[in-house]
């Protein structure tokens, strides 16, 4: 099974290299000239860097009236030998002047002229971003051996300038080497000699804030933390912060940032103002992305949001949610839209517990609504997905009727199945009570509950609301009220509990449940299903199949001392994670 993966993903590999085609940029096709006209004289070796054919870069150099080298005729660029035998060059100067570097474009200055620390290099690719860079000690050497110089200087002046030696408190003739106060020592001579915090020095003299970097920052985010919309506070210990990390919450409270969300659904993890910034960068990249490989199921969701009138931009942007990928988001909305294919979305495959739910809560945060669509849906239940789309986007197309113009009345075991594989994305259930809705004689609604349940654990008196769909072809104003209004007059609930797919549920406090009554009580984990492309291609099997008494009954001739995963992984099944679900309770007052 490794083998196959390692040569699935091999192939992926070589489709991307060979078939996709990359969008140069005018900061690319700069890149290329230069790059032609010193360190690679080749076409097609630029060709593989940038991922565009050869011609290309033949035609882009052409355009730009640079001559072709032909082919076993370019200029060499210095002896492979000798440039790895030779030694990088180090810059040095006297022992009263220093060298440090200054940025051409900000002037700053950073202490380090030989980049051994790799500010420089970090400083030019936060200034520059996507620049070429040299990828290992070879070509540093190569570039300084043809240019005489480091491949930073045309970044970056080389200058002298004097050491600063000591500093001198301007209170007292006291004197320190550590002119960056990295040891502390400078404040603990201000309260042990003068009895002076740090700040009330610092009003004295801010020219003296030069020698402490981090004070500063402090100071920078005290005074950015004191505006309202700047800041969240964390639940368990009531920090201010820009944002609550994993980090925080690891090293402090010892949980992690998905075990945070489900204790606090309500809460904000990124202040206000991070999030509009979260938000507009979500737009700036739409509108500058560059689209990539699409799956066959991706693109008909796409064509059909697009067929209702809508536009949609491509994701694909590992910036906007910290590496993860969006797939369609739809300009005018803020709604997104996942397609996930069921062998790109296992575990083995690095989508594990929270994945899903994760990409789905960071998207809330910036003010989006993300929707999952597993792969087995849209192939089995196409026309489902569509309607629930189209709802999504309220441009429900059926005819509307209200719910004063139907009839409610119970209906067999053999209808309500017949009905639900029809017009409900999980099919059929066991449920042993259901109720159908009637308009003109025709059965346009249905709604299941349940008191029989051993999975809800239901109390006496309480009831599970199971299935609620109507008929693609009607959009049925009050109808869920009417039903179960309905129900409660014929069997007297004390409570009644449902549970909504987080998939489809967004708003936990604003949906279908909240305003029939119901009430949140609590958010289930992400539970997982099975998957096996050999045994099914378009087809998720539920947990409960799995299970070792069950497992038994079909291969009795396994090792049943393992745990189920391994079990399961040994037949060649893997596991998909949903969101987890919202579970809801009504509660009734018969007297």
């Amino acid at each position: 099974m490794g083998y196959k993966l390692t040569f699935y993903i091999f192939l992926l590999y070589l489709y991307k290299m060979f078939v996709m085609k990359t969008k140069l940029t005018p900061d690319n096709i700069l890149t290329i000239i230069k790059l032609y006209q010193t360190e690679i004289p080749s076409t097609h070796k630029l060709a593989e860097k940038f991922k565009v054919g050869h011609k290309k870069i033949n035609q882009l150099l052409k355009e730009n009236n640079i001559q072709i080298n032909k082919k076993g005729g370019q200029t060499q660029m210095g002896n492979s030998l000798e440039i790895e035998s030779t030694k990088s060059k180090m810059y040095s100067t006297s022992e009263t002047k220093e060298l440090v570097a200054q940025c051409v474009k900000t002037n700053i200055i950073i202490k380090d002229p030989n980049n051994l620390s790799g500010k420089l290099t970090k400083h030019i690719i936060e200034l520059y971003g996507d620049v070429w860079l040299p990828a290992n000690t070879y070509q540093r050497k190569k570039y300084e051996h043809i240019n005489g110089k480091k491949w930073f200087e045309d970044y970056f002046k080389i200058i002298e300038v004097n050491k600063s030696i000591n500093r001198t408190c301007k209170l007292c003739e006291w004197t320190t080497t550590d002119t960056s106060n990295k040891t502390g020592c400078f404040e603990n001579h201000l309260v042990n000699s003068h009895n002076l915090p740090l700040n009330d020095y610092l009003s004295k003299f801010p020219e003296d804030i030069i020698y402490h970097p981090t004070h500063s920052k402090k100071l920078e985010l005290t005074k950015f933390l004191s505006i309202n919309s700047n800041f969240v506070t964390c639940n368990l210990c009531g920090e201010k912060m820009k944002s609550i990390s994993n980090t925080h919450l690891k090293s402090k409270h010892n949980i992690t940032t998905l075990e945070y969300k489900l204790k606090y659904p309500n809460n904000k993890i990124v202040s206000t103002s991070v999030s509009k910034k979260l938000s507009d960068l979500v737009k700036i990249t739409n509108i500058n992305m560059t689209p990539t490989w699409t799956s066959k199921g991706e693109t008909e969701i796409k064509e059909f949001i697009e067929s209702l009138g809508f536009v949609t931009n491509k994701g694909k942007n590992r910036k906007i949610l910290d590496g993860k990928e969006i797939d369609l988001i739809i300009e005018g909305t803020n709604i997104c839209i996942e397609y996930n294919g069921l062998y790109y979305h296992t575990e083995s495959m690095g989508k594990n517990s929270s994945y899903h739910l994760n990409k789905t809560i960071d998207c809330n945060q910036i003010g989006y609504k993300l929707f999952h669509i597993f792969e087995d849906e849209w192939k089995t239940n196409e026309e489902l997905v569509k309607r629930k789309l189209k709802h999504l986007l309220n441009v429900n197309d059926g005819i509307r009727i209200g719910g004063r113009n139907v009839k409610i009345q119970s209906i067999t075991s053999e209808d309500k199945s017949f009905f639900l594989k029809n017009n409900h994305i999980q099919g059929s259930d066991k449920s042993n009570i259901s109720y159908g809705a009637y308009y003109n004689d025709e059965l346009v609604g249905v709604m299941t509950f349940n008191n029989k349940r051993n999975m809800t654990k239901t109390a006496n008196g309480e009831f599970e609301l199971s299935r609620f769909a109507t008929n693609q072809n009607y959009v049925i104003s009050g109808l869920a009220s009417k039903i179960l209004k309905r129900f409660v007059k014929d069997y007297s609930p004390t409570s009644i509990v449902s549970f909504a797919d987080r998939r489809w549920t967004i708003d936990g406090d604003n949906n279908l449940y909240t305003n029939l009554g119901f009430t949140l009580v609590s958010i289930t984990k992400p539970t997982y299903y099975y998957y096996n492309s050999k045994v099914s291609r378009y087809k998720r099997f539920h947990k409960f199949g799995f299970g070792k008494n069950n497992l038994k009954k079909r291969f009795p001739e396994l090792d049943y001392t393992k745990t189920e995963k391994v079990l399961t992984t040994e037949l060649g099944y893997d596991r998909i994670w949903d969101c987890g679900l919202f579970k809801y309770q009504l509660f009734i007052n018969n007297k």
